[in-house]
């Protein structure tokens, strides 16, 4: 499983790379809206719709709203909606270390309709900032951050972990995990503010702190996926990744980090 995960994630990085980098930003978000429809797709499964149907109609929807949101994003409203989502996710938050451990996989369409909280505000934050000054290196960094700080996590729990963070959840992490994630994080959002953008004094410690809260709330989101799958008693969002599982497992840190990040940076670099 580790062997098709790490060959997974070599095909997969090198393309994320390619697409922020050289894509225009509409070709940019109508990619990433693609992955978005997806993570629509295998959401409405976690929210106990199991019907072909029900899960198409959903997608649908997403992705009709992904259109409209685009033709939309000039309006200067656009960091009210991540903003929202922002406070949604410290509501999350304590609903996942509140989670008792309970499955429930009957419908709800109080639970289709968090799907569109976790994808709608992280896609339009990931095409706000890749269309800004400095864009692609931007959201470059925070990819990067994530990155970083999932590995730190992974490596660190395992070598180090004994006090569970979240054990009704995913008992396999673990807050030596998160030290490792923080500790590492400290470190990109260092080199990232002083070389990237060659920030200095309180600038840089400001975009640390945002960094911070990042990477904490990345961990939010991935744990709430974990908690979605756990109610409904799958172990993967989907399979389409190899070693991966579906698109949602692989975003699911994104969905938390990306609007956060992109709010906070807003205010240091205005979009």
């Amino acid at each position: 499983m580790l062997k098709q995960r790490i060959l997974t994630a070599l095909v997969l990085a090198p393309l994320v790379i390619w697409g922020i980098l050289s894509l225009p930003t509409l070709w940019f978000g109508g990619l990433v809206g693609l992955f978005v429809t997806v993570g629509a797709w295998e959401w409405a499964r976690l929210a106990g719709f199991e019907s072909t149907l029900a899960r198409i109609m959903f997608a649908s929807l997403v992705g009709v709203l992904l259109v409209l949101m685009g033709m939309a994003t000039a309006l200067s409203e656009w960091n009210l909606l991540i903003a929202g989502a922002v406070i949604w996710w410290g509501y999350a938050t304590w609903v996942v270390f509140g989670y008792d451990g309970a499955q429930n996989p009957a419908r709800s369409i109080a639970r289709l309709s968090v799907g569109l909280v976790l994808l709608l505000p992280a896609w339009l934050a990931l095409v706000k900032l890749h269309g800004s000054a400095q864009g692609p290196m931007a959201l470059l960094f925070l990819m990067v951050l994530i990155w970083g700080a999932d590995s730190g996590a992974y490596f660190a729990g395992r070598a180090f972990g004994k006090h569970k963070l979240a054990p009704k959840v995913s008992p396999g992490k673990s807050w030596e995990g998160v030290a490792g994630a923080l500790l590492l994080t400290l470190s990109v959002a260092i080199g990232g503010g002083v070389w990237l953008w060659q920030w200095q004094g309180m600038q840089v410690v400001m975009f640390v702190v945002l960094c911070v809260v990042t990477v904490a709330l990345s961990i939010v989101g991935d744990l709430y996926e974990s908690m979605a799958k756990r109610r409904v008693g799958i172990k993967d969002s989907g399979n389409i990744l190899p070693g991966h599982g579906g698109v949602l497992d692989r975003i699911d840190s994104l969905t938390s980090a990306a609007p956060v990040f992109v709010l906070g940076y807003s205010w240091m670099a205005p979009l």
